[in-house]
């Protein structure tokens, strides 16, 4: 359905950075809304992962710690993005009469033209990711439920590069699993291709204004109490959880070699099922303990953490272990 047929299209600017704000928004509205959609957001740093990943295997998780980066699980598939104020999101929800025929393709035409018009030479490629002179400046992702279909995107406007790279980048160990792994690309801010630099926010006004005059009924909206409140309510059952953001992940076995000591872990619904420690640093005695301190609790970093500070290991083994399991 071409958008300039559509009946009627709420134009939305969310007031919130918070990641898990934004993406139960998206949700809120994609199942609980007939009209067509068009939301903008913006999020504080984080590493926002597709449903079907495992999320550990897509960060680099100490740097990720201690840089205070949220990790967020989103409704849709695809690969691992990095978020920050530098970086506008786009979303589009519409109902459709037959999801098997739309063609994606459509969502990202609009801010190609609104890039276009600011001499950001935009291209959309055969994966309906956005690529300028080679390099990619917005990915794409979607999602089917029932008839209505949500197609959302990045827009890396003036992002922080380097910490995108190391916090999208896994330095840990390796996982074997099923789960859906990102394809990364070369990487750039759209900023960087405008001839006449501007800001965020009159990237954001440019966009608007585009949809309001190019599509037939589309006005702006405005979140109403009801829909705050209900948002957060999806924001602190799911979106704020360590369940859905990282226990979700699709089974996998973790193994980390560090110095001599060789660490892994089966791990199911992000609980440890099965744990195994090699190597002569840890005695017998001490092995077993953690496996039966260990196993049978979710594979969670804060948690882990607690039960061996409770445990009878010296404070360095406790942060050797602590480094072989993340």
């Amino acid at each position: 359905m071409p958008f300039n047929k559509t009946q009627n299209m709420l134009c939305i600017v969310s007031p919130e950075k918070r990641p898990g704000f934004n993406l139960a928004a998206e949700e809120y509205f994609f199942k609980n809304h007939n009209e067509d959609i068009f939301l903008l957001y913006i999020n504080t740093p984080s590493v926002i992962v597709g449903k079907h990943q495992n999320a550990l295997a897509e960060i680099n998780p100490q740097y990720v710690r201690d840089n205070n980066i949220a990790v967020v699980r989103r409704l849709s598939g695809g690969g691992a993005v990095y978020h920050d104020e530098g970086n506008l999101n786009f979303s589009f929800h519409q109902t459709v009469d037959d999801p098997a025929k739309v063609s994606f393709k459509i969502f990202n035409e609009p801010i190609v033209k609104v890039l276009r018009k600011l001499g950001v030479p935009a291209e959309i490629s055969k994966r309906n990711d956005i690529f300028v002179n080679g390099l990619k400046i917005s990915g794409h992702a979607e999602h089917v439920f029932r008839k209505r279909v949500l197609s959302h995107g990045t827009l890396l406007f003036n992002a922080n590069k380097e910490q995108l790279s190391k916090a999208i980048k896994n330095t840990s160990g390796t996982f074997n699993g099923k789960a859906i792994q990102s394809v990364r690309s070369k990487i750039g801010n759209i900023i960087d291709f405008m001839e006449v630099p501007i800001t965020i926010e009159a990237l954001i006004e440019e966009i608007v204004s585009h949809m309001l005059l190019e599509v037939n009924n589309a006005k702006m909206y405005t979140l109403s109490a009801d829909d705050i409140r209900k948002i957060e309510q999806l924001e602190t059952e799911k979106y704020a959880t360590w369940e859905w953001n990282f226990g979700y992940s699709p089974k996998y076995r973790f193994t980390k070699q560090v110095n001599e000591t060789g660490i892994s872990v089966n791990v199911e619904k992000g609980v440890i099922t099965e744990m195994e420690i090699t190597g002569p640093f840890f005695n017998d005695d001490e092995k077993n303990t953690v496996v039966e301190t260990l196993q049978n609790t979710f594979h969670h970093y804060e948690q882990i953490k607690t039960l061996l500070e409770g445990s009878a290991l010296t404070e360095n083994k406790q942060k050797y272990l602590l480094e072989g399991m993340f």
